[in-house]
């Protein structure tokens, strides 16, 4: 379960910064499609950050 979590932890970092740099660089989405980016990386790291600490109370 942990390694299926750090896996969609990794997937949202990626969604969430290739989403922003396309937004920013290639196209104009607006800011909900930033907000949106942005909100996947935070979840991203927390999930990433829960999973580290999970696998370190070993």
């Amino acid at each position: 379960m942990k390694e299926a979590a750090r896996l969609i932890a990794f997937i949202l970092l990626g969604i969430g910064t290739i989403g922003l740099l396309v937004n920013e660089f290639v196209t104009d989405w607006g800011r909900g499609a930033t907000i949106t980016f942005a909100c996947l990386n935070v979840s991203g790291f927390m999930l990433l950050a829960f999973t580290a600490r999970s696998i370190g109370k070993r």
